[in-house]
């Protein structure tokens, strides 16, 4: 059956989106916001960087085990409720940090900061599918699409500054307060649009979608962190893949699945999905590999490598709802093919980038690539949604959802795989890093021509669905 909703007035609509997208904007933030401390932390607590890095790997790994039960929670309860549950959580989680005395607390509050943000952003992007005419998602899910880049773009350069007068823990009590303040936003604009349904919550599934999905995301964040593939993570690898596999068989055959996977048989969905998991691959990747190339081969500072960032996010923060609005003019295809045009342009450029490149140059190739993510991501995230039956909207959100989570990792994983593998074939370390981020840009310049070819063959007509 379609998900029921009641309609509001256009100004309860606009507030209550950006309420829902403020909040989300925050746990997306949080998700690079500790980038820039992990040194502070690191002597602070007395940790190593691999432990200290498990603040950042373990906040996604969490995120990406959320988001297949996204469309259970936003079916099975009030909308308002599950909104204030979410952001208290988050809160308590931050608070937790805020206060640790060792790293463990420490650890402890960002897990469960990730138990709310991974259930906050597709359950955002539901509410707006609700919200919004198919004719005018284009527009909404690009501004949605803004907060989703935008978060993790900004959140090395604020917190570069706020670390260059305060402590770490002035990291969490921004994150603390900010989340308080849209909470009592929250409780006046946002509305019980949606009637829940009456479900039966099957543990297997539960069970296989955590230990499957954890496991696969697990190891690739391990490979991603170290670079290094070994027989111990290629066998957890193989057995998220053989669990995963089991929950799909499972939800095949489940009058109620946690999450519908039937969405897959729609090739047109499979496409689109496959297009937006591209664009989030060329973004985190470069967001991770950018900063390291600029402090490891440049020697910049992190203040001055999240400051190469910022005009990028700008950039992107302006052409996500432009790129939205002539989604819904002019159609998916044509916005594609722009799209991955320009990400190949910036991309290209970045084969070229040495000790002696212009930051400004640098700064320059960064933003032209976020021009084409802004036009491509959520446009065919959209373009997939507007293609499934209304009753499956909310699987078919968290499904695209996991698949861009997953393959955000997979490409992140491969990229530090081939820095790493390349740098090992040299005895001068700074010429031998030099080789690898090279050798990661062409692959990400690769995945760019393959994201036109597949541009292709999305539907000429702007009203397909």
């Amino acid at each position: 059956m379609e998900q029921k909703f009641k309609k509001i007035s256009k100004s309860s609509r606009n507030s209550m989106m950006i309420a829902l997208l403020f909040g989300s904007f925050i746990a997306l933030l949080a998700e690079t916001f500790l980038n820039n401390a992990i040194p502070t932390i690191m002597n602070s607590l007395n940790v190593s960087q691999t432990t200290a890095q498990w603040l950042t790997t373990a906040y996604l790994l969490v995120v990406g085990l959320m988001i297949p039960i996204s469309a259970w929670i936003f079916e099975s309860f009030q909308l308002k409720s599950s909104y204030l549950t979410m952001m208290s959580i988050f809160l308590i989680g931050s608070l937790i940090c805020l206060i640790a005395p060792n790293f463990e607390c420490l650890l402890l509050g960002r897990l469960i900061e990730a138990v709310a943000a991974g259930s906050l952003m597709p359950f955002t992007q539901n509410v707006i599918l609700l919200l919004f005419p198919k004719e005018q998602r284009g527009m909404a899910m690009g501004i949605t699409g803004l907060i989703i880049g935008f978060g993790p773009a900004i959140g090395p350069t604020i917190s570069g500054l706020i670390l260059k007068y305060f402590s770490w823990r002035m990291l969490f009590l921004t994150l603390s307060i900010a989340s308080l303040l849209v909470m009592v936003a929250a409780i006046s604009v946002v509305k019980n649009i949606t009637i829940p349904k009456s479900r039966v919550t099957d543990f297997v599934s539960f069970v296989e979608s955590i230990i499957g999905f954890g496991l696969t995301l697990y190891t690739l964040s391990e490979v991603g962190n170290t670079g290094k593939v070994t027989p111990i993570l290629l066998v957890l690898f193989g057995l998220g893949i053989v669990i995963l596999a089991l929950f799909v068989h499972r939800q095949l055959n489940l009058v109620q699945p946690l999450l519908d996977v039937r969405v897959f048989k729609n090739w047109q969905f499979d496409l689109c999905s496959l297009l937006s998991t591209c664009s989030n691959i060329a973004m985190v990747a470069v967001e991770l590999l950018l900063p390291l190339y600029l402090q490891t081969i440049r020697a910049e500072s992190a203040l001055t490598s999240g400051l190469v960032l910022m005009p990028g996010a700008i950039i992107m923060m302006i052409c996500n709802p432009i790129a939205g609005s002539l989604y819904d003019k002019l159609g998916v295809k044509k916005i594609s093919l722009f799209g991955f045009t320009m990400l190949i342009l910036g991309t290209l450029s970045m084969l070229f980038f040495n000790a002696q490149t212009n930051l400004l140059n640098i700064s320059i190739c960064y933003a032209i690539r976020m021009i084409g993510i802004s036009f491509t991501m959520m446009n065919t995230f959209t373009a997939g949604i507007n293609l499934v039956k209304p009753n499956l909207t909310a699987h078919a959100n968290a499904a695209a959802s996991t698949l861009r989570q997953i393959g955000g990792s997979f490409g992140t994983a491969i990229a530090m795989l081939i820095v790493s593998l390349t740098a090992n074939s040299s005895t001068n370390k700074t010429v031998a890093l030099a080789n690898g981020f090279h050798a990661a840009f062409i692959l990400l310049t690769c995945l760019a021509f393959v994201g036109m070819v597949f541009s292709l063959f999305l539907p000429q007509n702007k009203r397909y669905y």
